[in-house]
């Protein structure tokens, strides 16, 4: 389904952090959170899903069977719940929203937030259908996130921490890092990825508060035996191996679940992870371009992604680079468009006008023109193929879908509908 009609699908990306209305939405349905398969818990603000990813095809190619939970979905809400490798079905996933539903409407009504309301469906569904261990990502914060009900987990990790959503984290990398290190718990190990010696200090000062085992990355994994040289990686990006040694430290750092060096070797390879630098080679738009063109999809939406996407444009030096850009208006499109500005040979800007939180494409063109970009904006996606495709026929010329995971969504829903 594309959202559930129940909670209020208006209120999708209404925000209000807290714990109690979900811990009381949980206690009604039987505390289903207490009864989940092993669970490792995923905070941070890049990398969280390409990790998940990485983790959940490595468990998968040892022979278990994995739940995951992940957010925001792209075409589909049920890509969020996932029962041992496929995502819930239709009539799964309402069953289970239904109940939710009963047991808010219970006096007194509980004034639950969308995703409050579908983590609990989620626990609900991973609660009733066996597997061998939980993948659970944070939505966006940590200690005050929904996700974080659980009172003791397998494994927490902490992937690299910057800016991004602190209208509600807060402003510094300080208050982030807290919001995110809100996610350890008392005695249990937490594998922490590179991070900026501010928001490691947060996180080593949380986990030695609680008594629970911090393993760095940065100084665990050279201890491993596993040579990346030798692996195809199968997520593009430099910053991938970096989320692929986190990976590899959390089921080093393990000993419940028989994971060869070979199993690891195969889910590295092995890992789809949507909208990360993602090569599109089918849909109604591929169809209707040259060989010459490449397409890449990605969702990053802070510095760091941007950083990312500079890499991966720097590879494409012999081509017409050509990036479809959107924002929303909480992100700082200043900065993102000012490290990625001497890769873009073109930038084209759609008018998402049916949703709100996108920017006017007047507004990100006057940024691009103030940053020396040849830039103009544009209809649809319909529109940008056709101008590319009319003014960069015969050139190679790779095209890069980016700015914001909906604008992800937005791309992906096209590309299937023309």
């Amino acid at each position: 389904m594309k959202l559930p009609k129940w909670p209020n699908p208006n209120n999708f990306h209404h925000i209000n952090l807290g714990l109690d209305r979900i811990n009381e939405l949980l206690n009604r349905l039987g505390n289903p959170q207490l009864k989940l398969p092993k669970t490792i818990h995923i905070a941070g603000t890049n990398g969280k899903g390409s990790t998940l990813a990485f983790l959940k095809t490595i468990y998968e190619q040892a022979g278990y069977k994995v739940h995951r939970y992940t957010s925001p979905h792209l075409i589909e809400f049920n890509e969020r719940i996932e029962l041992s490798g496929t995502k819930i079905s239709d009539d799964l996933l309402q069953s289970y929203l239904n109940r939710c539903q009963d047991a808010c409407s219970s006096s007194p009504e509980i004034d639950i937030t969308f995703f409050e309301a579908t983590t609990a469906c989620a626990f609900l569904a991973f609660s009733e259908n066996p597997a061998d261990i939980l993948l659970l990502e944070t939505g966006m914060g940590g200690e005050f996130d929904a996700t974080n009900v659980l009172p003791n987990v397998f494994q927490s990790i902490i992937t690299p921490i910057s800016f991004d959503h602190q209208q509600f984290l807060g402003d510094s990398l300080d208050e982030i890092s807290k919001a995110k290190a809100g996610i350890i718990k008392k005695n249990c190990p937490i594998i922490c990825a590179n991070q900026e010696l501010l928001a490691l200090n947060v996180i080593s000062k949380k986990a030695k508060e609680l008594n629970s085992k911090l393993v760095l990355t940065k100084d665990f994994f050279p201890q491993t035996n596993i040579d990346l040289d030798s692996i195809k990686i199968s997520l593009f990006g430099s910053h991938q191996i970096e989320n692929a040694k986190t990976a590899i430290c959390s089921i080093k750092n393990q000993t419940d679940f028989k994971i060869s060096d070979q199993n690891i070797k195969d889910g590295l390879e092995n890992t789809k992870w949507k909208a990360r630098l993602e090569k599109i080679n089918s849909g109604n738009f591929i169809k209707k371009l040259s060989r010459n063109f490449q397409i890449y999809l990605d969702g990053s939406h802070n510095v760091q992604g941007a950083t990312t996407i500079n890499e991966f444009l720097e590879n494409f030096q012999k081509h017409q680079r050509i990036v479809i850009f959107q924002m929303l208006n909480d992100k700082n499109c200043e900065e993102f468009l000012r490290i990625i500005s001497s890769k873009i040979n073109l930038l084209l800007i759609p008018e998402i006008a049916k949703d709100p939180r996108f920017r006017k494409a007047k507004d990100i063109l006057k940024i691009a023109k103030d940053l020396k970009i040849s830039a103009k904006t544009i209809e649809n996606f319909t529109e940008a193929f056709n101008e590319i495709e009319i003014n960069f026929n015969n050139q190679k010329t790779v095209i890069l879908i980016c700015g914001s995971l909906y604008f992800a969504s937005e791309f992906l829903i096209a590309n299937q509908q023309i």
